[in-house]
């Protein structure tokens, strides 16, 4: 009786099945990493267009920063702190003040300075957050470049030791 030795001849026909499953995730790994890399970059490029267009329309028409000034009064009612110290400083009655405010009320406002500050924050921080998905996204779509940029500086380094 002959008896065949199937172990080695299972070994040898597995290694090229294990390689060619590693090299198959990879390459939908790479694939997948720079399709999110590339969605990243629209993303971060959309935003940036829409931070840009938005601070346009604020130069253009500064009245529309009207509608964040009256939130910021209404949750704050900063305005209507401030009248008392600012009528003590001008020298205004109590009683003028309530009837001076009534009429006029496009006076100087702090809820108005406020809500430019806080767009114009805002705003930052939207172009900041955009920037930083402009350039992670190109990072992942050039994904492999990169990989083989640094291999190539490994295999560099190792030989000049």
């Amino acid at each position: 009786m002959y008896k065949f030795d199937n172990n080695e001849e299972e070994a040898e026909t597995a290694q090229p099945a294990m390689s060619s499953l590693n090299e198959a995730s990879k390459d939908i790994m790479s694939i997948v990493v720079r399709f999110c890399g590339l969605m990243l970059l629209f993303i971060g490029l959309w935003i940036a267009i829409q931070v840009f267009n938005e601070a346009l329309a604020l130069y253009k028409d500064p009245g529309n920063i009207e509608r964040v000034a009256i939130a910021i009064e209404a949750g704050s009612n900063i305005d209507k702190s401030i009248a008392p110290i600012r009528d003590s400083l001008l020298g205004v009655n109590g009683n003028d003040s309530e009837t001076k405010m009534e009429e006029k009320p496009n006076g100087i406002r702090i809820s108005y300075f406020i809500a430019w500050v806080v767009n114009l924050l805002l705003l930052l921080l939207l172009a900041r957050i955009s920037l930083a998905a402009i350039k992670t996204g190109g990072e992942l779509a050039l994904y492999d470049a990169q990989i083989k940029k640094f291999a190539r500086q490994i295999v560099n380094s190792s030989k000049k030791e």
